[in-house]
């Protein structure tokens, strides 16, 4: 049985809908952190529907699934993959989960994929990082996305805000000399691994704080893909991370603590120069494309092939595409030429999600007060209110497929205010200083 209601203000004129109902297709899979529980109900929708509420019965449930675990998901052919709608309801005397939707195609039952260790359960999210839920969490599917995005939350601010990682540089380039001048002096190490054709250049940011690397424009210096991240790794979405700096401001993020890995294109003699501060956008960035990673399962644009694939087309295709991603217009000739020429099928609509994202963050984060300079001074004023931005740059992506405004999914962006307090306590009171964090690298060959 399915039951379809349009409420007031969600639609509008003759509607009328039938609905079918077959196994879930091959070209339709589950996200690898969700099972799927019975058939998918199809929906043939005649009419002006903006917003509606859905209702499945379950039947039998597998070994270890309970009924206030189950969620409704709908199919969003934009990105390709199945969204869990919000407001659901589990009625286990009727047998039936409800959820309010915005989209109209294909709808099955499913919840996480649990794991369970003498630690607690945990989920897995699209990407493959596995998130841990806080013991006396209610089991229901929203209460443990909520415990799993504070979980994700927590891996964000170590990540970025961590004790200084090891700078491993064997074999060291003998024909090249690094020169660093950092704020202050000795926080940011620095060298050229050796190599025939591209080298690879290695900078660690000893600042409990993360910071933006700008890159020379010539394009000589670019970020390095591990695309063989482990699953539960927490720089899983670096890459995508780092794919949309390079895209939209030509700059790569370096963790607090962090030792990052670039590439040296082989090019025309002379001194190579990147230039850096600390920037609080690489939080917003981090904290908001785990969220996505989170809420929007199935997204392709999270992968690190994908932003592998991106980084290879961008001295070709990235000036021209840029401002209509930034925008987030899938349908521009030139995004669809850089799309053509990634080899990247089936994610048009959730890569251009992404970079609409990240270009929010970037213009947004740019106006808030102490976020560009004197940053570790101003970490009570200005963390909060460049976390509020991340939650609207969020919400302009998810109101495309959640109804606006739904209550399961800003409980999950409420976990975001956490970062602000957490980010503040990583950073020690002798480093809150007026204008620490300067740094500018440069390589010369001899």
């Amino acid at each position: 049985m399915v039951r379809f209601n349009v409420p007031a203000g969600g639609g509008r004129g003759d509607i009328r809908v039938s609905f079918g109902v077959e196994p879930l297709p091959a070209d339709r899979p589950a996200p690898p952190g969700i099972i799927t529980i019975g058939d998918m109900v199809t929906l043939d929708l005649r009419g002006d529907v903006t917003k509606a509420r859905i209702a499945i019965d379950y039947a039998e449930l597998p070994a270890g699934v309970r009924p206030e675990m189950l969620n409704v998901f709908a199919w969003s052919a934009d990105l390709g993959g199945w969204v869990p709608l919000t407001a659901s309801v589990t009625d286990a005397v009727d047998r039936t989960v409800a959820g309010d939707t915005a989209l109209f195609d294909s709808f099955v039952l499913g919840t996480w994929r649990l794991g369970t260790d003498a630690a607690g359960d945990s989920i897995t999210t699209d990407n493959g990082v596995v998130l841990p839920v806080k013991a006396g969490t209610d089991r229901t599917f929203w209460a443990y996305a909520r415990a799993a995005a504070a979980a994700s939350l927590a891996d964000a601010v170590e990540h970025l805000s961590g004790p200084p990682e090891d700078l491993v540089c064997e074999p060291r380039a003998a024909n090249t000399t690094v020169q660093v001048a950092s704020t202050p002096a000795g926080r940011v190490d620095a060298c050229v691994l050796a190599g025939t054709g591209s080298q690879q250049i290695r900078v660690r940011n000893r600042l409990p704080f993360p910071m933006l690397l700008q890159l020379p424009a010539d394009g000589r210096v670019r970020p390095f893909i591990d695309t063989q991240t482990t699953a539960d790794s927490p720089d899983a979405l670096d890459g995508i991370r780092d794919t949309l700096l390079t895209y939209l401001t030509g700059a790569v993020a370096v963790g607090g603590g962090q030792t990052v890995t670039l590439e040296l294109q082989p090019g025309a003699p002379g001194p190579v120069r990147l230039t850096g501060r600390l920037d609080w956008s690489v939080v917003a960035l981090d904290t908001g494309l785990r969220q996505l990673d989170l809420l929007l399962p199935n997204s392709q644009a999270l992968r690190p092939r994908t932003a592998e694939a991106l980084l290879l087309a961008h001295a070709e295709h990235g000036a021209a595409a840029r401002d209509a991603l930034a925008a987030g217009d899938v349908g521009a000739p030139a995004v669809q030429n850089l799309l053509r020429a990634t080899g990247v099928t089936g994610a048009d609509r959730s890569i251009a999600d992404v970079f609409q994202f990240g270009s929010c963050v970037l213009d947004r984060t740019a106006t808030a007060a102490g976020a560009s300079q004197d940053v570790l001074v101003a970490l009570r004023n200005a963390g909060p209110t460049v976390i509020s931005f991340t939650t609207d740059c969020l919400n302009t992506i998810y109101e495309k497929y959640l109804p606006e405004s739904s209550r399961s999914a800003k409980a999950v962006l409420d976990t975001l205010k956490g970062a602000t307090g957490a980010i503040r306590n990583a950073v020690p009171k002798a480093d809150r200083k007026r204008g620490t964090g300067q740094v500018t690298v440069t390589l010369t060959p001899r």
